[in-house]
């Protein structure tokens, strides 16, 4: 658990985090979302003291990060960056290695803990390994980013505007991998966006952030529902806010007996992406089918315009 309390940052007479004070459960992915200079960014710099507050504190786990000799904090904690941060004239195996060679693992342990990660992050370890990251695409340099922060089994991973840098298909897929690893390993994560759509697949809770207050401090449905202030309301965007809550409900949700024509869509695909499916196959339902293929159902279009259109 990640506790910040009264967290003040100030350059002279401007003050770019103010007196900010939230909780991070253990195993949550909590996402600080905001414009630029929100002081997000600021703000979780913070958490590993890339910057150091002017006033307030960071506990983790309860403990003091301020009490904590820098280099042992830094090294408990993950931290991915936009442009990846690779070492360019080291391996995939050798960016990987980093934090655990600085820890003095030994090589078996290392080696061990590199072939895991990238089976993890389906990178076949005798492809990607001994590859330099020009030899990688922007997706492929992204996991290995990440894989390089989670090497050292840290509980805490930061993540600031990691997928900023990627074009929409691989970002969308970067989001999905991430979620998937996130479940599995149960890290808590703290992770930094300006896109509200971002911040409303990933978090599990997200503070919305805007000249360095925080504004609101919720789980997605409840900022979609009852925005804190007019601000947050303007960048949720209040015409999307029907559609941005179908993202956050699964098509096995609605299902409903019958049969369809054409491809089923998987009973786990959230019901916007599937809103988006029907409506460009002009298709009035589609079969609703569990990973082993058995269709369990139908949905239909005029149920999810149904749900788009519902009051909010």
């Amino acid at each position: 658990m990640i506790a910040i309390e009264e967290l003040t940052k100030a350059y002279g007479s401007d003050v770019a985090v103010d007196d900010v004070s939230m909780v991070v459960e253990a195993g949550a992915l909590t996402v600080i979302v905001g414009a630029s200079g929100a002081g997000k960014s600021t703000l979780m710099r913070m958490v590993n003291r890339l910057v150091e507050p002017t006033s307030g504190r960071v506990l983790i786990e309860g403990e003091d990060a301020a009490l904590l000799p820098v280099h042992e904090l830094r090294r408990r904690i993950g931290y991915v960056i936009q442009n990846h941060g690779l070492f360019p004239h080291r391996t995939v195996a050798q960016n990987i290695a980093t934090v655990p060679t600085l820890l003095g693992w030994d090589r078996q342990r290392i080696a061990a803990r590199v072939e895991e990660l990238l089976h993890l992050f389906q990178l076949d370890p005798a492809t990607f390994a001994r590859r330099h990251p020009y030899e990688l695409s922007g997706g492929q340099q992204q996991r290995v980013g990440v894989a390089r922060a989670l090497a050292a089994e840290p509980r805490l991973l930061l993540m600031d505007e990691p997928f900023g840098a990627l074009d929409p298909l691989v970002r969308g897929k970067a989001q999905e991998d991430l979620k998937a690893i996130q479940r599995q390993l149960g890290t808590t994560i703290i992770f930094v966006t300006h896109d509200m759509e971002e911040a409303i697949r990933l978090g599990d809770r997200i503070a919305v952030m805007d000249g360095g207050r925080l504004l609101q401090y919720a789980p997605p449905a409840e900022i979609l529902v009852h925005p804190a202030t007019p601000f947050v309301g303007a960048l949720i965007g209040v015409g999307d806010r029907p559609f941005r809550l179908l993202s956050l409900e699964t098509v096995a949700e609605e299902v409903e007996p019958g049969e369809a024509e054409g491809a089923a869509v998987a009973a786990d695909a959230d019901l916007r992406n599937v809103l988006a499916e029907l409506l460009w196959s002009r298709r009035d339902a589609a079969p609703v089918a569990e990973h082993d293929g058995r269709v369990i159902g139908r949905v239909t279009l005029a149920r999810l315009i149904e749900r788009a259109g519902a009051p909010t």
